[in-house]
């Protein structure tokens, strides 16, 4: 197959991979819990999990369709696919400024630029950010059949709970949030990769309108301020969530302990690893 072909469909199906992954991974399996077993629900995280979650799988979809979108509109130009990329990259790539005019008159577009041909390639860092969201999907449903009608996306403890030790409660006590973790960190790598449209076509001609040089000067501030508005609350919202799944670690070995005693012991002297087999 022609390479030029080849390169924005494999990066169209990594976008698409990640997108899949991350919503897979952030779907509760089961309906909330009761409130009287939650635990540690005085929390902002536990009392907002799911918002968290279903913020993240929303924030995800848009960027990863938006860059296939874009990526198309580029690799594969045509009067249908044209417009669409007039609303989606901004003249800093080469293409019209008045999008409006644009979208109403396809054929009069000139061909597009050289630096639009950045969003073709799929770099190293999207493919390994889409191999890790999948990672974390598949681990995360993994776990979600191990546990059963017992995975909550709460913090809970049921009084018909049992401490599951198979799958892959056999190589780490908390793979569910090994999962989050692969799963948050390669969808924002995905994201933020060299090539991604939210980088190349938005924040990167927003930065170079700020310091008042490059092919972002002068460049209209509206969406630009909107993508890096994306950035910085995708980012602070993964660090948060990070953390607060960081702590959660603690506080459910801790509880765990407490209601499941010797067995609990028997099974963390076991299976060492909180996270990562040999790491943590």
């Amino acid at each position: 197959m022609n390479p030029d072909i080849l390169q924005p469909l494999v990066k169209i199906a990594a976008l698409l991979i990640t997108g899949y992954s991350v919503h897979r991974s952030l779907s509760p399996p089961n309906p909330p819990p009761a409130p009287k077993t939650c635990i540690d629900k005085r929390t902002l995280f536990e009392r907002a999990i799911r918002y968290v979650t279903y913020c993240s799988k929303m924030m995800t979809w848009i960027a990863v369709v938006g860059d296939a979108l874009a990526t198309a509109s580029v690799a594969f130009p045509s009067p249908l696919s044209r417009p669409l990329g007039a609303l989606l990259l901004p003249p800093a790539l080469g293409l019209p400024q008045n999008f409006a005019s644009a979208a109403a008159n396809a054929s009069a577009l000139p061909p597009l630029l050289p630096p639009s041909a950045v969003l073709l390639t799929p770099s190293a860092l999207l493919l390994l950010g889409a191999a890790a969201t999948a990672a974390g999907a598949v681990l995360r449903v993994a776990c979600f059949a191990a546990l059963g009608a017992l995975f909550t996306f709460e913090l809970t403890i049921d009084p018909a709970h049992r401490l599951v030790t198979h799958g892959p409660y056999a190589w780490v006590r908390h793979p569910s949030y090994s999962g989050v973790f692969a799963t948050l960190l390669g969808a924002s790598a995905a994201m933020l990769a060299p090539g991604a449209w939210l980088r190349e076509a938005w924040l990167a001609p927003g930065l170079a309108g700020v310091l008042g040089h490059g092919a972002g000067a002068g460049a209209g501030w509206a969406r630009p301020l909107l993508a890096w508005a994306f950035a910085l609350f995708w980012a602070t919202k993964v660090f948060y969530a990070l953390k607060s799944t960081a702590r959660r670690v603690t506080t459910e070995d801790v509880e765990l302990r407490r209601v499941f005693g010797a067995q609990w012991e028997e099974w963390a002297a076991r299976v060492r690893w909180r996270l990562c087999p040999g790491v943590y």
